[in-house]
């Protein structure tokens, strides 16, 4: 990379740890961050509103990695709900981007922000739900199932811890069954995807599982758990890394009471 992009590549690891790392951002510090993410693609030579040249140049800014790759592949035809875990800011980005014509839903917050949303509406859709308000989950649901409907080929996805969380202090009651009811209504399955924090200095490596199949909705937060461990044990040589959360994200989910 040249040495223009390296000056911005360092700019943006100096505004990380000035915000304290990857995982807890303010509106504010995010738009900031996403500017200079903008920026960088720029000086890869690759357009940063174009949503597949966007993908390349965040592919190289965290040296992303698909330990499967034949399963990311086959995502580009066909209705999905994906389901990865949550472990950084950047996992939005990510997962809007990762294939064509994606809605995700995000904290109401990321919607707020005119400018932040202007950022974001360049690449991919976002609908803006509001925790714990019945009205905002319901009108999410119907959102993401009329996207799949008009829809030969796309994906919504799904946070489906609700906020930024290991997976080891992540119980199965913690995890909400939007992703269920969506795949159900919008005639999609629901794909598990395990990805490392996001990191410039380190491979992110990302693995793609089997649909999870459930009869039940109350079976599906221990299927989605099951599946996100097992697929976070795939990672091998050198196994995957242990996040580094903020102290409002190693509480257990139950106790941050938001």
């Amino acid at each position: 990379m040249s040495e223009a992009y390296q000056a911005e590549l360092a700019h943006f690891q100096e505004l990380t740890r000035e915000f304290g790392g990857v995982d807890s951002y303010t509106t504010e510090q995010a738009v900031q961050i996403i500017d200079q993410i903008f920026q960088m693609v720029r000086e890869q030579g690759l357009d940063p509103e174009n949503r597949a040249e966007f993908f390349e140049g965040i592919c190289r800014i965290f040296h992303i990695q698909f330990v499967n790759h034949e399963d990311y592949a086959r995502y580009a035809q066909g209705r999905y709900v994906f389901a990865p875990n949550h472990i950084s800011e950047f996992d939005g980005l990510i997962f809007g981007t990762i294939i064509p014509n994606i809605m995700v839903v995000a904290k109401s917050d990321w919607i707020s922000n005119p400018t932040l949303n202007g950022f974001i509406e360049k690449l991919f859709t976002i609908v803006a739900v509001v925790r714990h308000d019945s009205k905002s989950g319901m009108k999410v649901l119907r959102d993401c199932i009329e996207h799949l409907k008009e829809s030969e080929n796309g994906a919504v996805t799904v946070f489906v811890q609700q906020t930024i969380a290991d997976l080891d202090i992540t119980t199965p009651e913690d995890v909400a069954t939007g992703a269920y009811h969506i795949a159900q209504k919008g005639g999609a399955q629901v794909i598990p995807v395990y990805c490392e924090q996001a990191s410039t200095e380190h491979p992110t490596r990302i693995v793609f599982g089997s649909p999870i199949v459930c009869e039940d909705k109350n079976e599906f937060g221990a299927l989605w758990l099951e599946s996100e461990r097992a697929l976070r044990d795939a990672i091998k040589d050198p196994s995957a890394r242990k996040p580094v959360l903020c102290e409002k994200h190693q509480k257990p989910i139950s106790q941050r009471g938001f």
